[in-house]
């Protein structure tokens, strides 16, 4: 039998050794993750992708309640409303009578509206000013003056110095960036949202939404919005004879002194159905039966609108108080007044979309929220555990947090997180996250609210897998480290002392 030299059994070891560093270099020249190093995370794939960042967990996060009369933006909220100014207290009003006290020269008198709004002038004693307009109020003037034998044919001219009903407020967070919160005079009819921003010395960029809280008629009331972020509700399918007919049957008994039902609506006319009728119920080329929505139930209008070519309305029911001798139903219902919050995208409208540059009207009050910051806090197997600053809603994720501790520490297992999030005052929820499967792209991440609190765990596994990791050390091969202190066939028997 023949046997190995050494020189062949060197050529194996060559070989062996050629292979096992060609393994080395190969492996680690390609993009694989790290097998003994758990805390490592990360895609690092070619392909790129998009995931969404959430904002609520579902889970846990209770649904956020729209306040009463969100809705978003409309057209006819940026359509200025060109009218006479209506004056009232607290108007600094000149009026001006030629002839009044001397012959060919006019007569100027300046006076400040009171609380009552009244004014009093000369000869003519006091006069109501409140609810009126320039025009107005000259024809009265000279009226009255005709009335009373003062002068014939008499010129009046009646101008407003200073206005204190063009108003809107501004809100918000006391010393919130530099905005100057307080009221401001609307310069013109066509002033809108930027002109209120800059007449505010602007608002911080961090700011998304900004919140106009204005006062408008019932019947002008447009649909709520249905969700956050929805631009316009969905339109409502085309509306039925049959759908009519449901609503008269669930409306019986309700009302005992309610009008009679109208007749049926004809095929060229269709009868709207709920929610739409709250806006429809006004409308001239609406049918004879109108609906207003009265504490979250539909309910028919005390007097119905006729229909359009009619001659004269629905008779009142018995008991019912008519109405004033020279106004219309259309005019009572517009003295029913509601609040309306229009939601108007800053970010967007300060990027250039004029869509929202809304109209300001006298008294509206812009809010500019405050973002909502505070401290998130990270601790466990992390590099710098800690309390970090949240500059404000959706601009901190849990990668950004993990990022700013400083990454996980060697001993981190990804899969082995939760996150407890503040419920209410006196409540938190637990969840279980997987930070792997968040930097891997397989799961959203998800954006961090103040008081949030993130613990990364470890398992029995990552001691030792760290104390192998260890082991290693890049010298010029691969190898251990050999400790002195159990070295003594190499280095000796440590030196011994004697007394």
């Amino acid at each position: 039998m023949q046997q190995q030299g050494p020189g062949r059994t060197g050529g194996y070891q060559m070989w062996g050794l050629a292979v096992l560093a060609a393994l080395i270099v190969g492996l680690a020249g390609c993009e694989t993750d790290s097998f003994l190093d758990s805390s490592s995370v990360g895609r690092f794939e070619r392909t790129p992708t998009i995931l969404p960042i959430l904002n609520q967990l579902d889970i846990i996060d209770e649904p956020q309640a729209d306040p009463p009369g969100l809705s978003e933006v409309m057209p006819e909220d940026l359509i200025p409303e060109v009218k006479e100014y209506v004056m009232g207290p607290g108007d600094l009003v000149t009026v001006v009578v030629f002839e009044l006290v001397i012959e060919n020269v006019e007569s100027t008198t300046t006076r400040r509206v009171d609380e009552l709004g009244k004014v009093r002038l000369p000869v003519i004693g006091a006069v109501d000013v409140a609810g009126k307009t320039p025009s107005e109020l000259e024809n009265e003037l000279a009226q009255t003056l005709e009335r009373k034998g003062i002068l014939h044919d008499p010129t009046v001219s009646v101008y407003v110095q200073e206005t204190r009903q063009n108003i809107y407020t501004i809100v918000g967070e006391p010393r919130y960036g530099g905005t100057v919160f307080g009221p401001y005079t609307i310069l013109n009819e066509d002033f809108r949202i930027m002109d209120a921003i800059a007449q505010a010395r602007g608002v911080p960029g961090s700011v998304k939404n900004i919140y106009v809280y204005r006062q408008v008629p019932l019947y002008k009331m447009p649909k709520p919005v249905t969700g956050v972020g929805d631009a316009q509700a969905a339109p409502s399918p085309a509306p039925t004879q049959e759908a009519t007919q449901l609503i008269e049957q669930l409306m019986e008994g309700i009302d005992e002194n309610k009008p009679p039902a109208a007749t049926e609506p004809s095929e060229e006319v269709p009868a709207p159905e709920a929610p739409e009728m709250l806006d429809a119920g006004l409308d001239q080329s609406a049918p004879d039966t109108a609906w207003v929505n009265v504490g979250g139930k539909w309910v028919r209008a005390e007097q119905p609108r006729p229909a359009a070519g009619s001659a004269a309305p629905a008779p009142a029911p018995a008991g019912s108080a008519a109405p004033a001798v020279g106004g219309s139903e259309e005019d009572e219902r517009s003295n029913l007044l509601t609040q309306r919050i229009i939601r108007v995208p800053y970010d967007k409208l300060v990027n250039g979309d004029m869509r929202y540059n809304v109209v300001v009207r006298a008294g509206d009050i812009l809010r500019i929220p405050a973002p909502n910051i505070g401290n998130v806090y990270v601790e466990g197997q992390i590099s710098r555990p800690g309390a970090y600053g949240l500059p404000g809603d959706g601009d901190l994720t849990i990668k950004n947090l993990l990022a700013s501790a400083g990454g996980l520490s060697p001993l981190a297992i990804p899969e082995r997180a939760e996150l407890i999030r503040r419920i209410d005052n006196n409540r938190e929820a637990w969840v279980r996250i997987n930070i792997r499967a968040i930097y891997n792209g397989t799961q959203p991440d998800v954006f961090l609210k103040p008081n949030d609190q993130i613990i990364v765990g470890t398992n029995f596994f990552a001691l030792p897998l760290q104390v192998i990791r260890s082991g290693f050390r890049t010298t010029y091969g691969f190898g251990f480290l050999l400790d002195r202190n159990f070295g003594n066939d190499v280095f000796g028997a440590p030196p011994s002392t004697t007394n």
